[in-house]
């Protein structure tokens, strides 16, 4: 996951890569002209001038009702809460989270809203080096620290696999990059939070991890009962690597990182938390699960369900299929039959093995959200995007067997147009769903940081053929026949977001691509036709989840003129 580091500290080498990548030539009317809607801007504008901020909004903004009116709560990464007026995107108020002296606040993690509290996890660095993570509860009507959920500092230790040592949360190569998750668990009134991280530039030691964190037992009995459990997603005492990036390596890792955060769906019994994890090491023996998907249940208990005789003698860069297959709750990604081998244009897979590849490529599954898609026969399975360009079909009841898997953006690069950004891959993002006639579709946006590949939203159905859950292409906007779809999209986007608009209410889907000048797109779901785009005012913000509320679209931006950050709005009507 090196893509992290560099996608926090280097937003605007991604926005000035994509500019140079498209050459300023790209004609958004050749996209094809917009129908239905217009974009009409609200704020920043003459009338509204609106709030600037001096840092990025790098975690996305959240909407509250705690003023009995909407606001929009905007984390700022220095820590700024602030609370904007949704029609003029003035400060409603603000509150700077507490740091000890000396040490500046980082927010990159996107807070979880309780009612009316709101619970952000941030770091506190010093000198460059994050010294400590913290977990505070904001009062949203008081507008300051909820002083009966006394900070919270993280700490954790957990034994390694033989029980001979133990590996510690080490804050300084700990990042904290993923949404805070919440949910109501019966019998409690104020539910659980989970806090996970992974790595700023993959700098070792590290791990991924997630925090349980008892939100009634915080309260009534303090700081030292507040975290109910932790996992590790990979428990080595060491990382003897000796390259720069232990990732490539397969050595420790594991980082949970995906902005929009891991996914809680309802169980049986409960409810299960489905966990994607970055590059690194995966040895079953030694419960390493590295560049899987996970099934946990609460209380952080993990079972691999995978079969130890077909398991046994367990090679991660060639492992046995009948092994994957044999897990229940671990999903580890593999080609499907007919799938061509990764093989990118600089050669540097020409003699790995796919899991090897992913590996070296920092083609991770851990940059991407699952979701779980519940189909008319009565079965579920599972989506899953890999940085690999490639979308995988999980059986949601046995994760080992894979249905399906589609290459849906080709891997970046030729020999004569090499890949600028090759780290980034080609998906980092959260798949939507939506059903059409009631077939289940989802919509995954794609990008590809050359001149050759087409690139954008891709729509796949889920369908059944012979009795088995198949992935079905739908549409893919821009069309790949226009010439358009070569210059669009050569960086990561916007998180897409679903939203249900106009008299016949066809849900449609919308995402910013990100350049100097941002583009907001609206996309009809049923067919793939564009509805509305608007060229923003800034440039977007990589990964940021758009907020659409009343008709009204809100997206984080950034001036690449003045590096101010800013929330735009826009009125999104009808056209006469």
């Amino acid at each position: 996951m090196k893509f992290a580091v560099r996608y926090i500290f280097a937003a605007f080498a991604l926005i000035a890569g994509a500019t140079l990548i498209s050459c300023n030539t790209l004609n958004h009317a050749e996209l094809s002209k917009p129908e239905l809607f217009k974009l009409e801007g609200l704020f920043p504008s003459v009338a509204n001038q609106s709030a600037t901020f001096d840092q990025s909004i790098i975690a996305s903004p959240v909407l509250d009702w705690s003023q009995g009116k909407p606001l929009l709560i905007v984390p700022a990464s220095n820590g700024i809460i602030a609370a904007l007026d949704t029609k003029t995107g003035t400060v409603n108020w603000q509150y700077r989270l507490p740091s000890p002296e000396g040490q500046d606040v980082q927010l990159v993690s996107t807070p979880a809203l309780i009612g009316n509290k709101l619970v952000v996890v941030y770091q506190c660095i010093e000198k460059g080096e994050r010294i400590s993570h913290r977990v505070v509860v904001i009062d949203l009507i008081r507008k300051q620290i909820d002083e009966s959920f006394p900070a919270l500092i993280l700490a954790a230790e957990k034994w390694v696999a033989n029980g001979n040592s133990t590996v510690k949360f080490n804050p300084s190569t700990a990042f904290s990059h993923s949404a805070v998750k919440h949910t109501i668990k019966s019998g409690s009134q104020l539910g659980y939070v989970y806090v996970s991280f992974g790595s700023s530039g993959d700098t070792q030691p590290y791990h991924g991890w997630i925090f349980e964190i008892d939100m009634d037992a915080w309260q009534k009995k303090g700081a030292k009962n507040a975290v109910s459990n932790t996992l590790v997603t990979t428990p080595e005492a060491e990382c003897p690597v000796t390259m720069s990036y232990g990732t490539q390596e397969m050595i420790c890792g594991g980082g949970i990182w995906t902005p929009a955060g891991i996914q809680i769906y309802a169980a049986k019994d409960d409810f299960e938390l489905l966990v994607p994890t970055g590059n690194g090491q995966i040895n079953l023996a030694r419960h390493d699960y590295a560049n899987t998907v996970m099934r946990i249940k609460p209380g952080l208990k993990f079972d691999s369900g995978c079969d130890e005789h077909q398991c046994a003698n367990f090679n991660p860069a060639n492992p046995d299929i009948k092994c994957l297959e044999s897990c229940k709750n671990l999903f580890i990604p593999r080609l499907a039959a007919g799938n061509t081998p990764i093989k990118p244009a600089n050669k540097e897979c020409d003699n790995k093995s796919f899991w090897e590849c992913l590996a070296w490529m920092d083609y991770d599954l851990g940059g991407s959200t699952p979701v779980k898609v519940n189909m008319n026969n009565g079965r579920s399975v599972i989506v899953q995007a890999g940085k690999d360009g490639g979308a995988y079909l999980i059986d949601a009841d046995h994760l080992g067997i894979q249905h399906d898997r589609l290459q849906i953006v080709e891997v970046c690069g030729t020999p004569t147009d090499p890949c600028k950004l090759g780290w980034a891959g080609m998906i980092v993002t959260q798949p939507v769903l939506t059903y059409i006639d009631r077939v289940p579709v989802v919509v995954i946006p794609t990008f590809s940081p050359d001149k050759t590949h087409p690139a954008g939203l891709v729509a796949l159905k889920i369908v059944l053929e012979n009795g088995q859950p198949k992935f079905k292409h739908f549409w893919q906007f821009p069309d790949p026949a226009n010439p358009g779809s070569l210059q669009s999209f050569r960086t990561q986007p916007s998180l897409p977001v679903i939203a249900t608009l106009g008299k016949q209410g066809d849900p449609s889907v919308w995402v910013v691509d990100i350049s100097t000048k941002g583009t907001v797109y609206g996309v009809r779901i049923k067919d793939g036709v564009l509805i509305a785009k608007a060229e923003m005012q800034g440039a977007g913000r990589p990964l940021s989840s758009p907020v659409i509320y009343d008709n009204h679209i809100y997206l984080a931006s950034v001036m690449p003129s003045t590096n101010k950050s800013m929330i735009e709005a826009y009125r999104i009507e009808l056209k006469d």
